[in-house]
């Protein structure tokens, strides 16, 4: 099995060009958060631009727009006709907005609770390449895999629990079990845990950074919002290996480097997912020496 390592991400991690623009960085569009947990789609608006994005749109229910406004001021957030959970009439504008202001990548499912029931038809329709996550695998467990469009490159980033429920099983090889979703789903698919493994076309990677702190709520939020941001970057360029396979390999250890780098300070017992988030700027720094 291969790893991914400091020298993968040196040579892989898209930098900024001198005559950058926003565009040129890519659009992510998140579909994250409900009424019951706000803060999922303030973490992956978060880590997606502190990943690199260069526009981030979250989609919000009206119970959650003023707070998300206020906690995420750098992103555009859309006032949606549902009040608590996205819902098949948020669906329809959210579908028309895509239509009418063309995204990169869409990043579904932290904590969408009841509104996931329209995640997948989200993910299908709008023919975007979207990081599918959280509540969003699990409402796609639910309905079966082959219920998943294959029009556009995906990336599914479950746990142990989700990735049992996605392939059906009990029990699960930690070695093998991502390459097997990745297999039936045709997209990059992860496992995370001790060294995340990340496998696309029968091509396996484990994870060489990241520690016991990322084990709590609140990381596979940034970790979503970190691979988000990463692929929209990679979108506009020429790279030797399929990008929403680049975008997990690179996306999981910028994450995992975040979290070492945080944990030093913070310690194991106390990091939270805003260290992680609010680490990756000195974590860029300290690879590239910046």
């Amino acid at each position: 099995m291969k790893q991914i390592t400091k020298t993968f991400f040196k040579n892989n991690f898209p930098l900024r060009a001198k005559n950058s623009y926003k565009n040129l960085n890519g659009k992510v569009f998140i579909a994250a958060g409900s009424a019951d947990m706000p803060g999922a789609a303030v973490l992956c608006a978060r880590a997606a631009y502190r990943a690199g994005a260069g526009f981030v749109t979250i989609a919000a229910p009206q119970a959650l727009y003023s707070a998300l406004a206020a906690a995420a001021p750098e992103a555009l957030v859309l006032n949606l006709p549902c009040k608590k959970y996205l819902d098949a009439k948020a669906l329809n504008f959210i579908l028309t907005h895509i239509k009418n202001n063309p995204q990169d990548v869409l990043l579904a499912g932290p904590g969408l609770g009841k509104g996931a029931a329209v995640s997948l038809k989200l993910i299908n329709q709008s023919n975007l390449p979207a990081v599918i996550d959280a509540d969003a695998l699990n409402y796609l467990a639910a309905q079966g895999l082959s219920k998943l469009k294959q029009t556009a490159p995906h990336i599914l980033t479950p746990h142990t629990g989700e990735i049992k429920r996605l392939l059906g099983k009990n029990k699960i090889d930690p070695q093998t079990a991502a390459a097997q979703l990745a297999a039936v789903t045709n997209a990059a698919a992860l496992l995370k845990g001790p060294q995340t493994k990340v496998s696309f076309k029968g091509i396996t990677y484990a994870n060489t950074t990241g520690n016991e702190g990322l084990a709590k709520a609140g990381s596979g939020d940034a970790l979503a919002g970190i691979i988000a941001g990463v692929w929209a970057q990679l979108i506009r360029r020429e790279t030797k290996i399929p990008r929403n396979f680049l975008a997990a390999l690179l996306g999981v250890y910028l994450h995992g480097a975040a979290a070492d780098l945080a944990v030093k300070e913070k310690t194991a017992t106390a990091l939270l997912a805003t260290d992680i988030i609010e680490t990756l700027p000195k974590t860029l720094g300290k690879i590239y020496r910046i």
